[in-house]
């Protein structure tokens, strides 16, 4: 029995040492799989997406875009009078600047002075046929002064001064068609073209000169309804405008004038700009061409300068915080086609982990696993 027990009891030990090897096996075995689930954590954090750093600044802001020239008051001298053109001054060849005023050409005026002369005459006969019925009527006023108003010459004295008067318009249509023979500018002009030479001659009505105002020429810009939008950021303080034109030259523009109505094509408003003296160079600026616009606003503080890339459909950008996405709005300032100036509309002083390329299905909050650029 004795031994029987001592083997019973040696089985029974080695059970428990066997139970107690499984047992501390499994606590291996389970430690083993939660370590390794912590190593594996961490590429389960989120959505891996690439960031920039979006550091607020100072920046000056520009809006760039293109214009076409155009002449003020395009206008073509025409000739009020007929005759044969007897000279043409010499600074009246194209691109020649005059003066108002300036006789540009003449025509023959024989006719007119003749007309002239006659119309003077007649005023001299009117004026003596009044003055002989006012001495007539004196005298029969004094006469008999129970007369009626016939009488008393008094319709005859009327119509005497309505001859003179009649006269004295003749003379003075008269002197206006003889001063029309000497072609003069309208204003101070440059001349665009000449149409006629000496000896030729000119029917009232036909076109002598096309000239153009030589002391501003302007330049309609048409803009966006997003050009407008970054053009209106720009007048919350100073702006310059300048002019560059193909040849390198550089102008100062200011505003002319916003046109009041969008155009029925393009759906764009019109902006019209003036460049003062514009024919003063030795290489003037002309008109009817192509030239950039660069509208260069006052120093703004907190802007971010960002690839184009980050900004959403509707204009917004995405941040991470906290290893979370942040959907943020923003005050767009300018757009280039490989970057954007913006303001973030919260905290605009605060540096952002932005979000380079945003996706249609982020959602606000979602854990994402950062890579910066």
């Amino acid at each position: 029995m004795m031994k029987i027990a001592g083997i019973w009891l040696k089985r029974r030990a080695a059970g428990i040492v066997a139970t107690s090897l499984l047992i501390l096996v499994g606590l291996w075995l389970m430690a083993e799989q939660q370590t390794a689930a912590m190593v594996e954590k961490p590429k389960e954090l989120g959505l891996a997406v690439t960031v920039v750093e979006a550091i607020p600044a100072d920046a000056q802001l520009e809006v760039k875009t293109t214009g076409i020239t155009q002449p003020r008051w395009a206008t073509e001298v025409i000739a009020s009078v007929s005759g044969r053109v007897t000279h043409i001054a010499n600074n009246a060849m194209p691109g020649s600047l005059i003066r108002k005023g300036e006789i540009l050409a003449s025509l023959q005026d024989t006719f007119y002075q003749s007309e002239l002369s006659a119309a003077q005459a007649r005023v001299s006969e009117a004026e003596l046929n009044l003055a002989e019925m006012l001495t007539r009527q004196y005298v029969a006023k004094r006469g008999d002064k129970a007369k009626s108003s016939f009488g008393r010459l008094e319709p005859h004295v009327k119509a005497a001064e309505a001859h003179r008067e009649a006269a004295r318009g003749a003379l003075a249509s008269s002197l206006q068609r003889l001063a029309e023979t000497q072609i003069k500018a309208p204003f101070d002009s440059v001349v665009i073209a000449d149409l006629i030479h000496p000896g030729q001659w000119i029917n009232e009505g036909d076109v002598l000169f096309r000239v153009a105002a030589s002391d501003y020429l302007d330049i309609k810009v048409e803009l966006s309804e997003q050009a407008w939008q970054r053009f209106n950021s720009l007048q919350q303080g100073p702006y310059k405008i300048t002019i560059e034109a193909p040849d390198g030259q550089q102008w100062q523009a200011s505003v002319r004038y916003l046109s009041p109505i969008m155009d029925a094509a393009t759906r764009q408003r019109s902006l019209m700009l003036q460049v003062a003296d514009p024919f003063q160079r030795e290489t003037p600026l002309l008109a009817d061409q192509q030239v950039d616009v660069v509208f260069g606003g006052n120093t703004q503080s907190y802007i971010v300068s960002a690839p184009a890339s980050v900004l959403t459909e509707d204009g917004k950008v995405w941040s991470v915080s906290e290893q979370s996405l942040l959907l943020e709005e923003i005050e767009l300032l300018d757009m280039r086609p490989d970057s954007v100036l913006f303001r973030y509309k919260n905290q605009p002083h605060q540096n952002r982990q932005l979000v380079r390329f945003p996706l249609t299905n982020f959602v606000e909050g979602q854990a994402v696993a950062m890579t910066i650029h």
